[in-house]
């Protein structure tokens, strides 16, 4: 059972989710179709990216949804790999969760991609071990086939050989994660990616994005079903509960220092990228983005949970901050880039900061990513219900 920890609250096999599956379906499709599009006529003519800012927008999904799947993998060991008996209820949601973020993040890095077949052919037929974008999609595609075999041996009721394959993916995504910063700062030594603490921000961000998708999915799926949360399921919350408000307050100290960043340069190493987030267009992002939907609205609806008992309040927050960290990668990715390499040495007629526009094919492959997610877990919902309905009328 995917969705549910006891038989009897599965009496409703959730047939009212063929019309939204269908909607995101469409969506999906109506994404690849401006991915192909922009094959045909090259994604220079389509794409807001030139050749001082190469990264868009389409890297923010891929980042968002490769962090959540790493922070949901970190939860879902919690329960089945440490032996965490709070968290074993969540296991089976958690495991199917991760694959479906990291399906959706690789599908987004996917579309991006001007020759995606590239990737797929030579890092088999020519590998190249100096490459820390190799090793990445080598890594995720490795935890990605780790966590199926999971999931399907979880489903086979075979525990302790599903252990053994999540504590693989386990180790194989917290390098890549580790690793992440060091992909970007690559792109030209961009030293808005180069800080030391960069590591333990994606590890943490991560961490915090799942605890978050963890709560907003669990009570989706319950309002989705018309049903109220088993006990288990509500003991579960607590430490998601204890761990988001922790976790919320480490983000808040990364975003002081990136705001004592924006003010003074004895912070930063980039006191040109921090000062533009902070201070210069990108202000709104941060302050609002970054500041408020990320760690204090949640923070202030934390507060008025009751401890976690609040689901629905515990939900709203937990939306608020994937919205605010969302904002937050896209901020990590662009800003960095619109600084010019050689600003320091006031050449004439060098600009003083590149610009970048999303165009609409970006926005809608965006939409294509988010819906193809939304998509599998709601056929999730489906299926899954559907089979241990069947399962539970053979007994």
């Amino acid at each position: 059972m995917i969705f549910f920890s006891k038989a009897s609250d599965q009496d409703i096999p959730g047939k009212n989710l063929f019309v939204p599956i269908a909607l995101l379906a469409l969506f999906t499709g109506i994404g690849i179709s401006f991915a192909i599009h922009a094959l045909f006529v090259g994604h220079d003519h389509v794409f807001g990216t030139t050749r001082e800012v190469p990264w868009g927008i389409l890297i923010t999904p891929y980042v968002f949804f490769a962090c959540l799947s790493t922070g949901i993998c970190i939860i879902s060991s919690l329960g089945q790999v440490f032996g965490i008996t709070t968290l074993a209820p969540l296991v089976n949601r958690t495991v199917f969760l991760a694959i479906i973020a990291m399906a959706a993040g690789l599908m987004s890095i996917g579309l991006e991609i001007e020759n995606p077949w590239n990737m797929a052919i030579y890092s088999f037929l020519s590998p190249n071990p100096l490459s820390n974008i190799w090793w990445k999609s080598s890594i995720y595609t490795l935890f990605l086939l780790l966590m199926a075999f999971n999931f399907m041996f979880l489903l086979m009721g075979r525990n302790r050989t599903a252990r053994g394959f999540a504590l693989g993916a386990l180790i194989a995504i917290t390098c890549g994660n580790l690793n992440m910063n060091s992909d970007m700062a690559l792109l030209g030594s961009r030293g808005f990616w180069a800080e030391n603490y960069m590591p333990v921000f994606f590890l943490t961000v991560s961490t915090l994005s799942a605890c978050c998708g963890i709560i907003l999915f669990t009570w989706l799926s319950s309002w989705l079903q018309n049903r109220r949360l088993d006990a288990e399921s509500l003991n579960a919350m607590n430490p998601l509960f204890k761990l988001t408000v922790v976790l919320l307050i480490g983000i808040g100290c990364f975003a002081a220092m990136k705001a004592l960043g924006g003010f003074s340069s004895k912070f930063a190493d980039n006191p040109e990228a921090m000062r533009l987030l902070v201070r210069g267009d990108f202000a709104m992002n941060f302050w609002l983005g970054e500041i408020v939907l990320a760690i204090l609205l949640p923070l202030a609806l934390l507060a008025f949970s009751g401890g976690g008992r609040k689901i629905g309040l515990l939900a709203l927050a937990s939306f608020s901050t994937l919205v605010g960290i969302a904002v937050t990668f896209y901020d990590l990715i662009i800003v960095g880039q619109l600084i010019p390499h050689f600003h320091q040495y006031n050449l004439y007629g060098y600009p003083e900061l590149y610009s970048y526009s999303p165009s609409l094919h970006e926005y809608m492959m965006i939409v294509g990513s988010v819906s193809f997610f939304l998509m599998a877990f709601l056929a999730g919902e489906l299926i899954f219900n559907s089979l241990s309905l069947e399962k539970m009328r053979r007994k």
